[in-house]
């Protein structure tokens, strides 16, 4: 077995911060894994890299995505606190999907609007190791690296 450096791409262009710096919960006390909170600037949440859909949520913002190749998890959750917020849904369960294939997403300029705040989560449920490296700051989808780590080939 190998091991080689993975590198998680962003799935949504905005604003990338420790996911403990906007939650205090099970996601900021990192139970569900290590990640990152990212503050929108586009409505359109997508696969970061080739896989498989394992669960979506019924509120339609949450998605739950194999990386097959890597074997890792990724937990990618829309957290709002707007009671208007609508999420369209774009994958389903069992689905296998390509780099840059759109899962979720809402109107992310409409719940601003109203008062609204809106972060995508993105928590790597079954990191192998502990050294894991988190890139904050402006993140453009799919072309800016979030969060690295070694990982078995």
């Amino acid at each position: 077995m190998t091991t080689a450096m993975y590198d998680f791409m962003a799935p949504i262009t905005g604003k990338c911060v420790p996911i403990d710096a906007l939650h205090s919960d099970l996601l900021g006390d990192k139970v569900l894994g290590e990640g990152v909170s990212i503050l929108p600037t586009e409505n359109t949440v997508v696969a970061p890299c080739d896989g498989l859909i394992s669960r979506v949520s019924e509120s339609n913002r949450t998605v739950t995505f194999l990386d097959t190749e890597h074997n890792l998890e990724i937990l990618m959750e829309a957290n709002t606190d707007s009671e208007h917020a609508s999420f369209d849904l774009h994958v389903r369960a069992g689905e296998a999907v390509k780099a840059g294939t759109a899962l979720f997403s809402c109107n992310v300029t409409d719940i601003q609007a109203r008062g609204g705040r809106v972060d995508v989560s993105c928590i790597v449920t079954n990191l192998p190791t502990k050294e894991v490296h988190v890139n904050c700051g402006d993140v453009v989808r799919g072309e800016t690296c979030i969060l690295s780590c070694e990982c078995a080939c």
